[in-house]
């Protein structure tokens, strides 16, 4: 390095290096105040500390900066960078549908609102990085901070009145937005809207998992729209189910409404082959408990087929006052085949049901922890 005067200095330079094998801080520049030669610059931050809160952002190679070597000094520092027409680019006479104005490098829009750059950013050469956005004029408003990688992924706080979002996004189809109050039609106000092509899972490793519509709220809605069309292959693979299953315990449906009732049912008045099947598959003392303080109604637009392996039992309180008789009738033949038929001989003893009295985990009270 050539001795220097006392006095201060600023000259134009040009990045050669960002290798930096003393990690001192510093890269190569051709100096222009030192006839172009190659000289160690310090880089120096808008931001520094002792610790490791700090901005760094050390200048691409090639790019033409300012350097300053202060009074009495004989070290060059960075000042910043001039977004001159860069030292590899062509010179002469640009096309001028081909020319790409200074500020415009990092990006194309950045005048785009009032002819003045409304955009602050920090990127990367691979355009990773932050960018803030107030731009305005008569006819929009476009006022955000975005995060954002080289591969296209974002977080974006939006302000503009038709978004009104916080929005993460990866970019490839999967996105999650909050909502504060946008304009827009489809997108609700204080919402979360999730939205992905691939799979999504919400996995509860030590607690529990919680869904609840509160009293100002409205409706809990499970939908499952899907008819296996983009599957569609020699081998079948299931889609269009709602699949609620429990490995270990019960799975409780419940209402607590004073008039509250609860429905299984097939929908499609054109569907074949509707069936609703209640199953049990034990050691054979398992069994189907139906029970209830009021009458138990079945009625069938056609046959009701009933086998029992074993006794087939059919009773009606003897002592009830709510019983008198029992009734059967049919407007074609009545069947009845046995080795022996009892009438009015007071030798039937059928078997009462045998309900004991099964209660849920939650017994009669449900879920109360909303």
């Amino acid at each position: 390095m050539q001795e220097s005067n006392n006095q201060g200095a600023i000259s134009l330079a040009e990045v050669r290096s960002r290798v930096d094998p003393g990690r001192g801080g510093t890269f190569l520049a051709n100096v222009a105040a030192e006839g172009n030669t190659e000289q160690e610059v310090y880089y120096v931050s808008p931001y520094g500390s002792n610790d490791s809160g700090a901005f760094v952002a050390v200048p691409e190679v090639g790019t033409e900066i300012l350097v300053c070597r202060p009074t009495g000094g004989v070290s060059w520092y960075y000042m910043g960078t001039t977004f001159a027409p860069e030292p590899r680019e062509t010179t002469g006479s640009p096309l001028k549908d081909s020319e790409i104005m200074p500020l415009e490098r990092v990006d194309p829009e950045i005048y785009k609102a009032r002819g003045a750059p409304l955009k602050y950013l920090f990127k990367s050469p691979q355009n990773a990085g932050l960018t803030i956005s107030d731009e305005y004029n008569p006819g929009f408003f476009n006022r955000y901070v975005r995060l954002h990688s080289s591969r296209s992924k974002k977080v974006e706080l939006h302000d503009a009145p038709t978004i009104d979002s916080i929005i993460l996004d990866t970019g490839n189809g999967s996105r999650i937005t909050l909502t504060d109050d946008p304009q827009a039609q489809g997108i609700p106000a204080r919402a979360i809207q999730v939205e992905t092509v691939g799979p999504q899972k919400y996995i509860n490793t030590e607690s529990q998992t919680d869904i609840v519509v509160h009293e100002a709220g409205r409706e809990l809605q499970l939908l499952n729209l899907a008819n296996g069309v983009p599957f569609e292959s020699d081998e079948e693979i299931n889609a269009g189910n709602v699949n609620i299953q429990s490995k270990w315990k019960d799975v409780n449906v419940f209402t607590q409404a004073e008039e509250g009732r609860i429905f299984i049912e097939c929908l499609n008045e054109s569907g074949r082959n509707q069936q609703i099947v209640i199953e049990t598959n034990g050691d054979g003392t398992d069994g189907i408990t139906i029970k209830t303080t009021g009458s138990v109604n079945i009625s069938a637009d056609r046959d009701i087929n009933m086998r029992a392996g074993g006794n087939m039992n059919l009773q009606c309180q003897k002592y009830s006052v709510n019983c008198s008789k029992v009734d059967i009738e049919s407007s074609g033949q009545v069947d009845i085949d046995g080795s022996k038929i009892y009438l009015a001989s007071e030798t039937a003893s059928p078997t009462a049901p045998n309900i004991p009295n099964p209660q849920s985990t939650y017994d009669n009270t449900g879920v109360t922890t909303y």
